[in-house]
């Protein structure tokens, strides 16, 4: 593979010269692809960490569409491939937009007390850059907020009237890095690091070969939409085989998991729920705006599979990623009033999906000297450090898994919450 262009933010901290190092990624693996192998690899390299944690989305992703493969496994493959801690990014936060996705990973990485480097991809490579934007964003002045009002008045969506704002009224080159979707995830992470007034240092490796949505590959690169599209289509890893590494390959390949799953196997289910819920409770329902729930009742007489029922929704205003996160936040039940008060109250915690011995270690550390301000869940059956509100963001956790596991193991037990534990690699 070629080297990479990347470079640092200037530290919002110095680092003493025997601080620990902690390295956090924030990802969703689907699947765990040589592209995020460069990844891990370069940033270790770049950072020389005493430990890596990863906060992973569950098992819906930040698109609204089920993950490739459930989370346990996706956890597995990702520490069998270096990271030390993998955590779950909770569903509220995971299956949201980029704003929201952000701010539920920084806040965790926070909550963890430890982490002090946050590496991640970028179209651009330009950390300054990258930097002055989320500055930008994180402080809006009236003309952009206008900007953007004025925009969204001509049926754009919110990313598109965002751009098109910060094109007109912001500052030169800040409007070019949102253009595309990592260096989108890239300005929100550094925007709620500002926010949240964390000490993370980020870091950013530049992309190549591949775009995030691109279906074509580059080498033994492939985005993970063109490695999933390929699964989904051929139901076969020999198809993409070249563009996983040999552990994802083997743990996949031994998975016990029947199929590769897609948006596909959630439609009757979500149809029930559309058919069944009236007008103002599909409003009530977070993704839901500007009487959106009324294009969703009608479409859902017309639609004949998924892909039909997000054609009969999209529109210049919403695009298929919106609809497709609103139709699982339908069937999962998640309204606006619940995640406001999960994002006002803070209602956060690090669940655990996998750890090697270093991670072991880094966990034992986080409690002995109490450096989290978050719950650390390992095992939900003796979960003792949640209060009852912190419970209202983790049932969703729990029936959005029962939800994917009902759609792909056709059952919901084995792969349950409370039955399944975290993976331990401790060869």
């Amino acid at each position: 593979m070629q080297e990479s262009n990347f470079s640092c933010l200037l530290p919002f901290f110095l680092l003493e010269r025997n601080a620990m190092r902690v390295l956090g990624i924030i990802a969703e693996y689907n699947p765990f692809h040589n592209g995020h192998l460069y990844h891990l690899n370069q940033s270790v390299k770049m950072i020389s960490p005493d430990y890596t944690v990863c906060v992973m989305s569950g098992n819906f992703t930040q698109r609204g569409e089920p993950a490739l493969t459930d989370k346990w496994t996706r956890a597995e493959i990702a520490v069998k491939n270096g990271v030390d801690l993998v955590i779950e990014l909770p569903f509220v936060f995971a299956c949201n937009n980029a704003e929201h996705f952000s701010y539920g990973a920084i806040e965790i990485l926070n909550g963890l007390g430890c982490i002090s480097h946050l590496s991640f991809g970028s179209e651009s490579g330009e950390i300054d850059l990258i930097q002055e934007t989320a500055n930008y964003l994180a402080y809006e002045d009236e003309t952009l907020q206008s900007g953007i009002k004025e925009f969204s008045e001509l049926g754009y969506s919110f990313p598109r009237a965002r751009y098109e704002a910060v094109k007109k009224y912001g500052k030169a080159g800040c409007a070019d890095i949102l253009k595309t979707p990592n260096n989108i995830l890239a300005v929100e992470y550094i925007k709620q690091i500002i926010l949240s007034k964390s000490k993370m240092q980020p870091i950013t490796l530049r992309r190549f070969g591949v775009g995030y949505h691109d279906t074509e590959s580059f080498k033994d690169i492939a985005s993970a939409t063109m490695i999933r599209e390929t699964l989904l289509e051929k139901q076969s890893l020999s198809s993409v085989e070249s563009y996983l590494p040999k552990v994802t390959r083997k743990v996949l390949m031994d998975s016990k998991a029947p199929y590769f799953t897609s948006t596909e196997h959630f439609y009757m289910m979500v149809m029930h729920k559309i058919l069944t819920s009236n007008p103002e409770s599909l409003k009530a329902i977070l993704s839901a705006t500007e009487g959106l729930e009324h294009r969703v009742i009608k479409a859902a007489i017309r639609s004949r599979d998924l892909n039909s029922l997000i054609g009969e929704i999209i529109s210049k205003r919403y695009t298929a990623t919106r609809i497709q996160r609103l139709l699982v936040h339908v069937l999962i039940g998640l309204d606006k009033k619940r995640f406001t008060e999960i994002v006002e109250n803070r209602l956060l915690y690090a669940r655990v999906l996998g750890f090697n011995k270093k991670g072991a270690a880094l966990l034992k550390q986080i409690k002995k000297e109490k450096m989290n301000n978050i719950p650390i869940i390992t095992n939900i059956n003796r979960e003792t450090t949640l209060d009852w509100n912190g419970q209202k963001t983790l049932k969703f956790d729990i029936l959005s898994s029962d939800i994917y596991n009902l759609a792909y193991h056709h059952e919901i037990y084995s792969n349950s919450d409370y039955v399944r534990n975290p993976y331990k690699d401790f060869l």
